[in-house]
């Protein structure tokens, strides 16, 4: 069929096909064909419509929603894209985190990533690390950080898209800032700003190679 060629070929299968089915079903429901017909008194006749008329009408329009279509949804892709990169960025930057501190001057650290929620339109990471005072043995978040989709229609508006939140549990708004270009580089600053925040809640446990001894 022409449609499944426009939609990007004609062997997709399952899901993307059904949602390419159901943009197309939107797309036509919004094909408006009042100019074709619009009288031009009280008085006239209602002009008559004609096959080559109206297939040339829809032919117009569809052509146009396909293509507005067609570039939200590779917004949404690269709205997907910059998501799962961004997140892949906050792994790295929290792992050197836990081992380059934590684990340097405060018995270690572990990184969790939370499930995400059913819209995935959030992604929460938490640090664990060992308070003072507390439980020798058991690790609590210390730093944790939220990333956020502002939506396609964020995009479009030319407004930020991803939106990063490190907290503490002294500070649960420490720092917010935009994802950019920079985003290693502002998510390591933030994190070394939770750091200081939390610094004199944690244990005091320097490994060997921290260049500080006890003794």
């Amino acid at each position: 069929m022409a449609e499944r060629d426009l939609a990007g070929g004609s062997n997709n299968e399952g899901s993307a096909s059904d949602e390419w089915d159901a943009a197309l079903s939107r797309l036509l429901e919004g094909v408006n064909l009042d100019e074709l017909s619009v009288p031009t008194s009280s008085q006239s006749k209602r002009a008559r419509l004609t096959f080559d008329a109206v297939r040339d009408r829809v032919a117009e329009q569809l052509r146009e929603k396909l293509r507005s279509e067609r570039l939200r949804r590779e917004s949404i892709e690269r709205l997907e894209r910059q998501f799962d990169e961004t997140s892949a960025i906050v792994d790295r930057v929290l792992g050197e985190f836990a081992e380059s501190l934590l684990g340097a001057f405060n018995g270690g650290g572990e990184v969790v990533r939370l499930p995400d929620p059913r819209d995935v339109r959030t992604r929460t990471w938490h640090v664990l690390g060992y308070r003072s005072p507390g439980r020798s043995d058991q690790r609590e978040p210390v730093v944790s950080v939220l990333l956020a989709k502002k939506g396609v229609d964020a995009m479009e508006r030319g407004q930020p898209t991803l939106e990063c939140r490190v907290s503490t549990p002294r500070n649960p708004r420490l720092v917010d800032f935009t994802v950019g270009t920079d985003v290693q580089v502002d998510l390591e600053d933030a994190v070394c700003r939770a750091y200081q925040d939390i610094l004199g809640t944690l244990r005091f446990d320097p490994a060997p190679e921290s260049g500080v001894s006890l003794e």
